[in-house]
């Protein structure tokens, strides 16, 4: 079973567990912005909180308020928080424009974005395959070794764009269901954070041109065997558990992939 939080059998209690806490070798900075995270994935702040003032982040940890400040904002450059101008810092919410975008890199070919409409196609558990079971990190052949399937669809202004294989543990979703996944949130991101706790905080993925399968094909509307972008992505909640394998086709005749990481979106 997959752990998020990875919490010690036993701890001390208190301000002298944080101050004991921040006695490592990495800046002071960073021992924060750890201990951030770790308050993040046992749910201390759930999706859509702020989080306290910086000069109560301060007291807490037994530093300078620059020193809160810089772990604030690498989680901020890492879109693990957000700021907003005059409120203070949240945890941010997957269904909110922003935080689509975050992980919607599909533009028409004139540079257009446009929110994608995410549609379940279907929804089966089952035990994970060895490459899966390594990618998420769960047993080979263990009976907690179960995964859900689902594929999905991504629409924009009504047109199949994006198809998607995609596969999570059953462990983190329990009760998963398609009125689940339908009713949940705008997208499966959305569905993870609000229903199950589970945030997408980054992902890895890897890019290439290959052939449309049938699938693909009838959904897109095009010939077996016509170019399609593939991309595998991995993603991963907080202190880097991966919680998501997808391998998703992208019709490209009409869009194409486009990632800016030099600003905000």
């Amino acid at each position: 079973m997959i752990n998020l939080a990875n919490p010690p059998a036993t701890r001390p209690q208190g301000r002298e567990a944080l101050q004991g806490a921040l006695l490592g070798p990495d800046p002071l900075y960073k021992q924060v912005k750890h201990q951030l995270v770790r308050s993040l994935a046992e749910g201390e702040w759930k999706a859509g909180a702020l989080l306290p003032s910086e000069p109560r982040l301060a007291s807490r940890f037994g530093v300078g308020i620059s020193t809160i400040r810089a772990a604030i904002g690498e989680l901020v450059a890492a879109r693990v928080l957000a700021r907003r101008q005059g409120k203070g810092t949240f945890v941010p919410l997957h269904d909110d424009r922003l935080s689509i975008y975050q992980f919607f890199h599909v533009v028409r070919n004139d540079g257009t974005k446009q929110l994608p409409v995410s549609e379940l196609v279907s929804l089966s558990r089952a035990k994970a395959d060895d490459e899966v079971a390594d990618l998420l990190r769960l047993p080979r052949g263990a009976a907690s070794a179960q995964v859900f399937r689902l594929r999905n669809v991504l629409r924009v202004s009504g047109v199949p764009v994006v198809y998607s294989d995609i596969v999570i543990p059953a462990t983190l979703f329990p009760g998963l269901n398609e009125a689940t996944v339908r009713k949940g949130g705008t997208t499966l991101y959305a569905v993870y954070q609000s229903r199950f706790g589970v945030s997408i905080i980054r992902t890895i993925e890897r890019l290439r041109a290959v052939k449309s399968d049938t699938a693909a094909a009838r959904i897109f509307g095009m010939r077996s065997g016509d170019p399609v972008l593939e991309v595998r992505r991995i993603a991963y909640t907080f202190n880097d558990v991966p919680v998501e394998f997808r391998r998703s086709r992208v019709d490209t005749r009409q869009f194409h992939y486009f990632l800016d990481l030099g600003r905000d979106t």
